[in-house]
């Protein structure tokens, strides 16, 4: 049975740590959550940057890796449920504007 005011807490939590972690790394240009609240292990977050230099940068100087263990530690931080606890993804908004029009969700599926 669905449990609207789990979900609400859940959503809060995710909106906390993506606002979090997007005021402590500067190069984010924004992120994105996809999935179900009420399915936290069916839930995932990405982190854009503006460019896929940008990216591509992040990744190289272990930037990318640093976020995703401070995502992880928010959500952990938050008592987001354990089985909805995992890696973070990045993306390029250039990438996305590119590819898919700017269109997210067909980027993702």
């Amino acid at each position: 049975m669905r449990n609207k005011e789990q979900e609400f807490v859940w959503q809060k939590v995710i909106e906390a740590c993506m606002e979090n972690v997007k005021h402590h790394f500067d190069d984010i240009q924004q992120a994105i959550e996809f999935g179900c609240y009420i399915q936290p292990d069916n839930y995932f977050v990405s982190y854009i940057f503006a460019t896929d230099a940008q990216l591509e940068t992040a990744r190289r100087s272990g930037l990318t890796e640093q976020i995703n263990s401070y995502h992880r530690g928010q959500l952990i931080k938050r008592h987001y449920p354990i089985e909805g606890i995992k890696d973070c993804t990045f993306a390029s908004q250039e990438e996305c504007d590119r590819e898919f029009g700017g269109n997210w969700y067909y980027y993702f599926k």
